[in-house]
């Protein structure tokens, strides 16, 4: 059984989980949340980053980011231990989709995974740091490139396909 390294704060993530992340992304990062990782370009409202910026909120063109990471606070427990602040998740996501290239990647670190048809999941990994915690889902999910790919699935008639009288 492979041994895995402790992260030093709680909820961080573990270099073996950090490695994977990173070997995943490309182009531009942005890192939401970022908390004590210091990669790509990290965007906080109150823990040290590159950009100071509330995340429902970001100060950056439409289609810029090739690859956005986002770990957000996850209860009060959080919140108390790092200082951070709760993101209302619902502006997040559309500031996410906004700013994310089509064909993207998203990286999303939570209790659940987001069910949207805007995203493509490819991969999930269930992350335990240390026994007592909760489980959290990494999900790798790549943002679709145009809306014919939103409504490609089958039984579904793409809205820009349909026959008018």
């Amino acid at each position: 059984m492979k041994k895995v390294t402790r992260a030093r704060l709680l909820g961080a993530f573990t270099p073996e989980v950090r490695n994977l992340i990173s070997s995943r992304c490309q182009g531009l990062i942005l890192n939401l949340c970022s908390g004590s990782w210091d990669f790509g370009i990290t965007v906080d409202k109150i823990m040290p980053a590159d950009i100071t910026a509330d995340v429902s909120q970001l100060p950056f063109r439409d289609a810029v980011a090739d690859t956005i990471i986002f770990d957000p606070p996850y209860n009060r427990k959080f919140k108390k231990v790092y200082g951070a602040y709760y993101a209302d998740r619902r502006k997040v996501f559309r500031e996410v989709m906004r700013v994310l290239k089509p064909g993207g990647l998203l990286i999303f670190c939570h209790y659940f995974i987001p069910q949207q048809r805007i995203w493509t999941l490819e991969e999930v990994y269930m992350i335990v740091n240390r026994p007592w915690e909760h489980v959290r889902a990494l999900s790798f999910q790549r943002k679709q490139k145009t809306l014919c790919d939103i409504y490609s699935d089958e039984g579904e008639r793409s809205p820009l396909s349909r026959s008018f009288p």
